[in-house]
């Protein structure tokens, strides 16, 4: 049953493929924004804008600085954070690995369960050509799901994430990518189940 509706959501008279919605995005595009891409800013359909509880509020404050005094020195920037609960955070590949120099963005989106629960953490499209990050931009990394400490913080991730990209030998996609990306539709990646296949997820 499960295959027979996979089969028919990606058949070309399927009501995505009749508005011409591309869910797995531009397999051509490997390598991340262009320097002068600001696509990314139409991506954000809708904030989310969350009013935070005083406590979470002074958290999410002091996330911003201590990833904002890194100044760009570990390849990451906060390049929009006008709404303090919908980050986006621009990444540059490290030196000497198959994303050098490629720039990815990140989006992080805070709730009121914050640091007692992770923020929600995706790639905007283009994502990264990664094993563990599908096409959608969703993320298949323990921190940010059953293995999130409250002591952990956006920067922590974010260097989790940079050095999940350093540490691939070559680039490839999840081998159920395209099954995941269309069952996932529609869900917060916060509530989703992985199935972690190895300690580097």
């Amino acid at each position: 049953m499960l295959l027979r509706k996979l089969s028919d959501f990606l058949s070309p008279n399927y009501e995505y493929a009749k508005k011409g919605e591309d869910l797995f995005g531009d397999s051509s595009q490997t390598c991340g924004f262009a320097e002068d891409d600001e696509s990314w800013k139409m991506q954000r359909k809708k904030l989310n804008q969350v009013e935070l509880q005083p406590r979470v509020r002074k958290r999410v404050l002091r996330d911003l600085r201590r990833i904002k005094s890194d100044n760009g020195t570990l390849g990451l920037e906060v390049e929009d954070c006008e709404c303090l609960t919908d980050w986006i955070i621009k990444m540059t590949g490290a030196p000497g690995t198959v994303y050098q120099g490629e720039i990815y963005r990140l989006r992080v989106r805070f709730h009121n369960d914050y640091p007692s629960q992770p923020p929600e953490v995706t790639f905007m499209r283009p994502a990264p050509v990664h094993e563990h990050i599908y096409s959608d931009g969703k993320i298949c990394l323990n921190i940010l799901y059953s293995d999130w400490k409250p002591n952990m913080d956006t920067r922590s991730v974010c260097i989790s994430l940079r050095s999940m990209l350093s540490s691939a030998k070559k680039k490839k996609r999840p081998p159920d990518n395209e099954a995941t990306v269309v069952m996932s539709q529609g869900q917060k990646t916060r509530s989703m189940q992985w199935e972690f296949h190895d300690d580097n997820c």
